[in-house]
């Protein structure tokens, strides 16, 4: 299996409330640029164990500033790309985008003998990111990616990192056909690879990724007082969410998740581990007509004879 890993500083995204380590959640917030050549050390590091790991011939690194990176073993089943400020890495194989058979695409240029539509899956991704990322609202493109998602037919787990809308989202197929795994450092990192033991740093709140799911972080505009310096504005960094994109039984709502706390020998709070929860048991009330005992039957019948 290949490797490939994603690093993010906690100013660019935060895994949902429980995943973090209970030192982290004790950290104030920092200030935009605080430390910058100390992030860009740890992302270095993280990124350096999943390098490690892959195969010399095929490993690559992508650090993009401010403590965040990839770090990937390039093959046809593992690609990373960015466009415009948009980094993406994609482990697995999606025949079907939304509205797109990326086979059937494929197949189609290869009988014209013209280059393929895309370079690789991850190049699609690009493709796939563009179609909902405008919605005038986070809430809105987290919506349409879940909408999208439900959509994709394939296995796959991938990572998207927007440094314009300072956006970070991830995802597992349903059936958790390829490995994801995340974590957070006692530093604030984030952490999201195909292998465990590439998590440098995250134990013990180091657990899987749950299929079915999307990740969803965007940093928004807040408004604090530091000290006596009056008012200012600041872009926070609140959790992120993890949201189910399969479907309940009713047809028309999202399962719910599931986050089970892990707690350690003081009673601390050390991660937590998510599951989507199953579709719910729907039992139809069916009436059905007894006919009445013989001799009311009877005395039904005389009553009504003509």
């Amino acid at each position: 299996m290949h490797h490939w890993l994603a690093v993010f500083d906690r100013e660019t995204a935060r895994p949902p409330e429980g995943l973090e380590s209970f030192k982290v959640a004790e950290k104030p917030h920092a200030f935009p640029g605080e430390d910058e050549s100390r992030a860009e050390e740890l992302c270095k590091a993280k990124l350096s164990v999943a390098y490690e790991h892959s195969k010399p011939e095929a490993r690559k690194m992508a650090v993009l500033g401010h403590g965040n990176g990839f770090s990937f073993e390039a093959s046809p089943y593992c690609s990373y790309a960015n466009r415009e400020g948009v980094h993406v890495v994609l482990a697995g194989e999606v025949s079907d985008w939304p509205g797109i058979s990326a086979v059937a695409a494929a197949h189609d240029a290869f009988v014209r003998n013209e280059d393929p539509p895309e370079q690789n899956d991850a190049h699609w991704l690009l493709d796939f990111y563009t179609s909902f990322m405008s919605s005038s609202s986070a809430d809105d493109t987290t919506g349409k990616a879940l909408e999208c998602l439900a959509k994709v037919q394939g296995n796959f787990a991938f990572v998207i990192y927007d440094e314009i809308q300072k956006r970070v989202f991830a995802a597992r197929d349903a059936e958790g056909g390829q490995p994801l795994y995340w974590g957070a450092t006692d530093e604030g990192q984030l952490l999201l690879g195909s292998h465990l033991n590439d998590l440098d740093g995250c134990e013990p709140t180091a657990t899987m990724f749950p299929p079915g799911t999307l990740f969803a972080s965007t940093r928004h505009t807040i408004a604090f007082s530091p000290g006596n310096q009056g008012w200012v504005i600041n872009e926070g960094d609140w959790p992120g969410q993890l949201l189910s994109f399969l479907v309940d039984s009713d047809g028309t709502h999202w399962r719910g998740i599931k986050a089970i706390p892990r707690i350690n020998s003081r009673g601390q709070l050390f991660g937590a581990v998510y599951k989507v929860a199953s579709m719910r048991e729907v039992v139809e009330t069916v009436e059905v007509p007894v006919p009445p005992p013989k001799a009311e039957k009877m005395q039904f019948l005389e009553a009504n004879k003509q």
